[in-house]
């Protein structure tokens, strides 16, 4: 049905879905060079002829002649970015919350909408998700997204509120999810995915959960152990999504190349930059990520600073990420000013029964970790020991007890924070 009516529309998704195909599964033949190029060039020319904040950078010679942007940059020239071929003309807004950084709200066109949904399809598709099939959607679902019944129901889709984290809430969604025997498949949360499999771990019989054809995170890192609990409940593979609000999916793992994200070259073109520059890091560096959106055509995002920061690498002269870090004022600093890996304060779930944890940098060299757990069942001092040989042999590390972690507004929860510099910007 949907693409019978995509086809009477003039088929604007399938085209979109076959150029992302033919762009991603031959990276470096003669014509996706071409159309990569010609995608590039076109948005840019459109950028500096019909925008006010582009138009200086009209005689443009190549990328690196338009500036680097952020939200900031944005929301201070809010009208200047928008173009004026599509003054008058009806809009796809999309938002952010702002839980891990600034309320953002940026607007798309019709074209960059279907470019998104044809996105969608394809990886979804790369991660074993079959279009038409159930899809279980975990994440925050408010008066601003919500879905009614019609709508879920032809979309096939089951929504799930992350906020929705009761006994009563939980036990309704895994028992749907075992008397559902249809093919079916699951997007969500990776801080839920692991509230849901601590539920599971309670129940006295391993509910038979059937027919999961794939298990697709975003909007988090997918940490090593919620990926390996939720594919023993759900009997597949876990893949994690590189994606944000206001461009859409930017990388993810896939069946075929589980260990790398992979790029999405053909609606966006990737730079990583240097920390303290902005010359290209090489090979199995730790950058900082700038896209150009090639489709938004309403609002261009030309050089857009996301604030994440990434791990480059390359195979066969084809780039990819290994790591995605998150946004840079989460970034966590040893006492002599390195960065550490986020990924490395999950170890303190080795020393004690903790069921929750939050770590946060508090000042230049003093750190707490806030742990949902009994302070006698914690072993401090080797927690202490053992994170001093990562920030430093002077850190002051300290403990805070708390009944729960909360929860950001976006229904995510934040494990790693850094409230040092948010203090000091």
């Amino acid at each position: 049905m949907f693409w019978g009516l995509d086809s009477i529309k003039g088929a604007p998704i399938k085209k979109h879905f076959e150029e992302i195909k033919s762009i991603i599964e031959n990276p470096i033949s003669e014509e996706t060079v071409r159309i990569k190029n010609t995608n590039l060039v076109r948005v840019l020319t459109h950028a500096a002829n019909t925008t006010p904040f582009y138009q200086v950078h009209s005689e443009f010679e190549r990328l690196q002649d338009f500036p680097i942007i952020n939200k900031s940059v944005i929301l201070e020239n809010f009208e200047a970015f928008k173009s004026f071929k599509f003054h008058g003309k009806k809009l796809h807004s999309v938002s952010s919350s702002g839980s891990t950084g600034i309320p953002f709200r940026i607007f798309q066109d019709k074209n960059k909408k279907n470019r998104n949904v044809a996105d969608v399809i394809y990886f979804s598709g790369q991660g074993g998700h079959v279009l038409g099939d159930k899809l279980y959607f975990l994440k925050l679902w408010d008066y601003k997204n919500q879905k009614g019944r019609l709508v879920s129901w032809l979309q096939n889709i089951y929504a799930h509120n992350v906020m929705d984290t009761s006994e009563e809430d939980l036990i309704g969604l895994v028992s749907d999810l075992v008397n559902d025997k249809r093919p079916k498949n699951i997007l969500g949360y990776p801080s839920f995915f692991e509230v849901l499999c601590d539920f599971l771990d309670t129940m006295d019989v391993s509910p038979n959960i059937q027919c999961t054809n794939s298990v697709i995170s975003f909007a988090e890192s997918l940490k090593a152990k919620e990926r390996e609990r939720m594919a023993n409940y759900f009997k597949t593979n876990v893949y994690a999504r590189y994606s944000n609000q206001e461009n859409g999916i930017l990388a993810q793992e896939t069946i075929e190349e589980p260990n790398k994200l992979i790029l999405n070259w053909g609606s966006y073109y990737f730079e990583v930059l240097a920390l303290d520059s902005d010359e290209h890091v090489k090979k199995g560096e730790l950058g900082r990520l700038v896209i150009t959106d090639l489709f938004n055509y309403a609002m261009p995002m030309i050089r857009y600073d996301t604030g994440d920061m990434v791990i480059y690498e390359e195979s066969d002269a084809v780039p990819y990420f290994s790591s995605v870090f998150g946004r840079r004022m989460d970034t966590i600093f040893n006492t002599v000013g390195g960065i550490i890996s986020p990924h490395i304060f999950y170890m303190v779930l080795d020393y004690g029964k903790i069921h929750q944890f939050q770590f946060a940098q508090i000042g230049k060299k003093d750190y707490v970790f806030r742990l949902n757990a009994n302070k006698e069942e914690v072993q401090e001092d080797q927690i202490v020991t053992f994170f001093k040989e990562h920030l430093g042999v002077d850190a002051n590390i300290s403990f805070e007890y708390v009944v729960e972690i909360p929860l950001l507004s976006s229904g995510k929860r934040k494990k790693v924070t850094n409230e040092y510099l948010q203090v000091t910007k």
